[in-house]
């Protein structure tokens, strides 16, 4: 299932997915409305039968105007978290509502393991993020549902610099991909509460070169 705001987007993936041989529906909505995220829930399990695996990976949006100003604490974190939570939560819901095990994974960012300036709600949600996935892996382990997040860095084309890279390139979206492939597979069985760092090394360095990651 891919969702996104607008329905053209979430089209375009499913495009892709299913040219790559893949099966996918589109389930345009927005995930910050519990009713809508219940109805991209149903017309996942009308597709495809019950659901098992979620990743949750909200877009960043481009910053505005106003969130750029220096000294400027955007008010947003809170929708930005939701984007996540209501989704995870809902999924939660249901798989124990099947008694079905699961694996829940949610895309949080090297942002989130430290600040940086004009990025306050972008910061706090994906640190918001990584501690979700380990106090929801406590709830939800008794009933073998197991919650963890992937961390990626810089990925390519939109960014240009990797100096904070010590693997000395950008991410590529595949490699996230085979992380979170992994991380939902029954190799990972006894790994929840975790944070894989798909991040070339950038958060092993301190100080290494400027730049956002």
């Amino acid at each position: 299932m891919c969702n996104n705001l607008v329905e053209s987007v979430a089209l375009e993936v499913v495009d892709a997915v299913q040219r790559e041989g893949g099966r996918a529906v589109a389930a345009p909505g927005n995930v910050t409305d519990p009713e809508a995220v219940r109805g991209f829930l149903k017309i996942a399990e009308d597709a495809f039968g019950p659901i098992d695996i979620l990743v949750t990976n909200p877009r960043r949006r481009e910053r505005t105007a106003s969130s750029n100003e220096p000294g400027r604490i955007p008010t947003d974190p809170q929708r930005r978290a939701d984007r996540s939570f209501l989704c995870a939560k809902a999924v939660a819901e249901r798989l124990i509502e099947l008694k079905r095990p699961g694996s829940i994974v949610l895309v949080a960012s090297t942002s989130g393991h430290r600040g940086r300036p004009d990025a306050f709600a972008y910061c706090t949600a994906k640190g918001g993020a990584l501690n979700m996935a380990r106090a929801m892996a406590q709830d939800l382990a008794p009933y073998n549902i197991r919650v963890n997040s992937a961390t990626p860095t810089r990925t390519g084309p939109k960014h240009s610099t990797w100096d904070e890279i010590p693997l000395g390139r950008l991410g590529e979206p595949q490699d996230l991909a085979n992380a979170i492939a992994f991380l939902v597979s029954d190799d990972a069985s006894f790994i929840t509460g975790e944070d894989l760092r798909v991040d070339g090394g950038a958060l092993a360095t301190w100080g290494r070169g400027k730049g956002e990651l």
